[in-house]
């Protein structure tokens, strides 16, 4: 099994990494599983014989994994949903968001300081209760980590405090108090 990785940071910039060896994969693998202190502070650090990159986690937007191996045994569902990053094929064909009864599906494309943007699609089931409903719409910028299966295999973690806004299509029906109501001009 190989493994790819891409850092994107928040100047929208990607760097792309491979490691090929399974005896230096484990321990990559191995740090999924704490992928919720990844974006806390402390610098990401990759390294080779050739170099070491040293990124400020508070510039980096997302880090993409991707494998054919399974990676879901490391990566905790977020809330109640599933994101899966849209393929370019996916980007040009209008999105069908639905929400019916318990289930849902919609697309929601998060925007990075610095000008990135990731396209997802978003399935799950609704939350019972109308407070859990608006507490997972009002709760994700909050989170530590976000994370998302790539269409082409592996998954992906975003930094949510590099997000300044996410667009939620088709429009979310229970909104709080406090929202504003208006239409795009």
């Amino acid at each position: 099994m190989a493994i790819n990785i891409t850092v994107i940071t928040t100047a929208n910039r990607a760097r792309r990494f491979v490691q090929a060896d399974g005896a230096a994969i484990e321990p990559i693998v191995d740090s999924l599983n704490r992928s919720s202190q990844l974006f806390a502070g402390k610098p990401l650090i990759i390294g080779s014989a050739a170099h070491t990159e040293v990124f400020s986690t508070a510039s980096v937007a997302c880090v993409e994994f991707e494998t054919d191996g399974d990676l879901s045994d490391h990566m905790a569902s977020p809330m109640n949903l599933v994101l899966t990053a849209l393929s370019p094929q996916e980007l040009t064909v209008p999105f069908e968001g639905v929400i019916e009864g318990e289930h849902f599906k919609v697309r929601i494309d998060f925007f990075f300081t610095g000008g990135y943007v990731l396209h997802t699609r978003a399935e799950g089931v609704r939350k019972a209760v109308l407070a859990e409903r608006l507490m997972n719409l009002t709760s994700f910028l909050e989170r530590p980590v976000m994370n998302y299966r790539l269409p082409q295999g592996g998954i992906g973690l975003m930094n949510p405090h590099a997000i300044s806004r996410f667009l939620v299509t088709p429009g979310v029906a229970d909104l709080p108090r406090d929202a504003w109501l208006a239409e795009p001009a």
